[in-house]
């Protein structure tokens, strides 16, 4: 994973302003290995400050840095797919006319880099909603269906 950073952060600095086209596609491979870089310690360090102890699930102030980092990462994702599928197979040739082209480096990287993100959300996705309909089918329904009995 810390490769996959590395070069997000090198192809982002690197073909900074070489894509007029759609001149997020960098600010995209930079901001997503900076999200990556922000979640690394929360994810690698242990809940609690006794690391002897059995390991519990985030509470209080860290778990709402989670959730705040990880609904930024998919709003990141989302954001991303956009800047870089529309513009598709975009002008390549940096004498253009209009000069609006897009180093074919970066954004083929940027374009897999998207295909790859969005498969694993996707897979998170179906996961939870897995998850989700088990614990639905499983839990047991209430014998009495009555309103007084349910209240």
């Amino acid at each position: 994973m810390a490769v996959v950073i590395l070069a997000r952060v090198i192809f982002g600095v690197v073909y900074l302003k070489d894509c007029p086209q759609q001149p997020n596609i960098p600010n995209y491979l930079l901001g997503l290995a900076l999200i990556w870089l922000l979640m690394i310690p929360f994810v690698t360090l242990p809940c609690e400050s006794d690391a002897a102890q059995p390991q519990e699930l985030p509470r209080g102030f860290k778990a709402c840095l989670l959730c705040s980092l990880g609904l930024s990462l998919c709003s990141w994702i989302l954001a991303g797919d956009v800047w870089v599928f529309s513009v598709y197979q975009p002008n390549y040739d940096p004498a253009a006319a209009d000069g609006l082209y897009c180093n074919k480096t970066l954004y083929t990287f940027a374009f897999w880099n998207a295909v790859w993100e969005t498969f694993v959300i996707s897979v998170h996705l179906a996961r939870r909603c897995k998850t989700l309909m088990c614990y639905v089918m499983m839990s047991p329904v209430p014998t009495s269906r009555d309103f007084d009995g349910n209240v």
